[in-house]
């Protein structure tokens, strides 16, 4: 679809509410299905993964993607935002973006590939050499696509988003267990990867049906630019925040501890993220299109909120409560030393969830000078804290990001998400009540299941699992705040289900 079709104002203003109501719950339902693909593509992955590679492996490629998310901060430039929140856009600006995008992705490919000498030195370790080199043309790939996908989220264009991240999502994960298994290495994790994103570059390419032209003179971009800007500043300090911690570990304890962190990270904290990114595709778009109608805002903002952490909260608590038994039915007993990370990380997944929707807030309301100064002070606190764990090597780390994540950054962040905008501080901590409450009720029962065994894991990690979410669920029916919530879920099910069976029949 051409950007100038969504050149008029007119087009820009929120739609009815049934309209956009329908459109989100479409979205959302497509979106959901595509995320429980990578969900279970990112699952099985870990799972598979890990028996056909060693730690040292995990260790290598953790090594180098730090530096390789640091570059990619840097290739977006936080255009793809700009694009989807800005009121106007032409087809002409929409190729200077375009252009700039690509240029800076191929500078920032050279400088990544001419790095990797560096890189091998600091880690001391040659294998990590040939990877950096590899992983440079990734950059490439990415600002090839990032536009394409900026238009897609744009046009609210749910299905075809849908579809790309969950073919690219299989593809990655059959390409890397082939390699795997053909010859396992480090290697295998780059032709996933690779393969990956290729394969969502070209989707983008092809559903938006829209080529790069003649680029707009630069004075008609500064303004993106410069609220990009804000965007970028934030992803820049929240690189650090997500990845020093990589860093740290794999230069004082090495590749191995640091591929036991790097395992139960991404088998924790990546599936959140999955969860939360793909319905911010969605939920941006529509946020601003509401920013001049507070209610419905705040309405639209509160109710998907909930939905993220019906789904959630019941699921980190049962990860948290079962770690010990379930790290060595999934991944093999030589990786049972990634259970206390993986527990200590769970204390830190339990709110973030709901923190990381407060993204949603400073972006679809354009406020990204104020995105960018929170990401500062996450930076500076979570580099605090992994340095101060550090002596007690990943378990330490984990423990002290966690710790410092649900009593300094998640207070923070509600207070200064809340200062001003449709939804207040006393709104976010309202949204997290009913669920903090049912959560502490849960956690009853699945304490008590630790004592007790079935001799039979699979049987108490499903027992486990039922107990979390019927706990969770059970709480929330006594007050009608949460009846409320449960309500809506099963209306929002129902609803999405009707408009599948509609698309059936067509």
């Amino acid at each position: 679809m051409a950007p100038s079709r969504r050149d008029d104002e007119a087009e820009r203003a929120a739609p009815p509410v049934g309209a956009l109501k329908s459109r989100a719950v479409g979205g959302a339902a497509v979106t959901g299905a595509a995320q429980a693909v990578k969900v279970v593509v990112q699952f099985v992955s870990v799972v598979v993964l890990a028996r056909l590679l060693s730690p040292g492996d995990f260790g290598v490629f953790a090594m180098v993607m730090p530096l390789t998310a640091f570059v990619m901060v840097f290739q977006d430039l936080g255009l793809s935002q700009a694009v989807i929140t800005s009121r106007e856009i032409t087809r002409e600006q929409m190729s200077g973006l375009f252009w700039i995008n690509l240029g800076v992705a191929a500078l920032l490919g050279l400088l990544l590939a001419a790095s990797a000498p560096l890189l091998g030195l600091f880690y001391g370790e040659s294998k990590v050499v040939g990877l950096t080199v590899a992983l440079a043309a990734t950059v490439v790939i990415a600002g090839l696509g990032s536009q394409h996908f900026a238009l897609l989220a744009r046009d609210m264009r749910f299905k075809p988003l849908a579809m790309i991240d969950s073919a690219s999502a299989v593809i990655g994960l059959a390409t890397g267990v082939l390699i795997a298994w053909w010859r396992p290495s480090v290697w295998a994790l780059f032709a996933a990867t690779t393969a990956s994103m290729s394969a969502g570059m070209v989707g983008a390419w092809l559903f938006t049906g829209w080529r790069p032209g003649r680029p707009a003179p630069f004075a008609e971009v500064r303004a993106m630019l410069r609220l990009g800007g804000g965007v970028t500043t934030f992803n820049i300090s929240n690189f650090f925040a997500r990845n020093l911690d990589n860093v740290l570990i794999g230069r004082v304890a090495g590749a191995a501890e640091l591929g036991l962190y790097d395992r139960a990270y991404k088998l924790l904290l990546l599936p959140l993220q999955q969860i939360n990114n793909p319905i911010g595709r969605v939920m941006v778009p529509i946020l601003s299109r509401l920013v001049d109608e507070p209610e419905r805002y705040r309405h639209a903002y509160g109710r998907t909120a909930q939905q993220i952490l019906l789904i959630t909260v019941p699921g980190v608590l049962f990860l948290i409560f079962t770690a010990d038994t379930l790290i060595p039915v999934l991944m093999g007993h030589e990786w049972a030393g990634a259970a206390p990370i993986f527990a200590w990380l769970g204390l830190a997944a339990l709110p973030q969830p709901l923190s990381n929707t407060l993204g949603w807030l400073f972006v679809s309301q354009q406020r990204t000078g104020q995105f960018a100064r929170w990401g500062l002070f996450n930076a500076v606190t979570s580099i605090a804290a992994f340095v101060a764990g550090l002596p007690w090597g990943a378990i330490g780390v984990a423990a002290a990001y966690a710790l410092s994540d649900v009593f300094l950054r998640l207070p923070a962040l509600w207070w200064y998400a809340g200062r001003e905008g449709p939804v207040r501080t006393r709104q976010i901590w309202a949204l997290a009540a009913p669920f903090a409450a049912a959560g502490a009720v849960a956690a009853i029962p699945l304490a008590a299941l630790r004592l007790t065994s079935t001799g039979w894991p699979l049987l108490d990690l499903a027992i486990a699992a039922a107990v979390s979410y019927l706990g969770v669920a059970s709480a929330l029916f006594v007050s009608s705040t949460g009846r409320a919530i449960l309500k809506e879920s099963l209306g929002l099910v129902a609803m999405a289900g009707q408009r599948l069976g509609r698309r059936k029949l067509a």
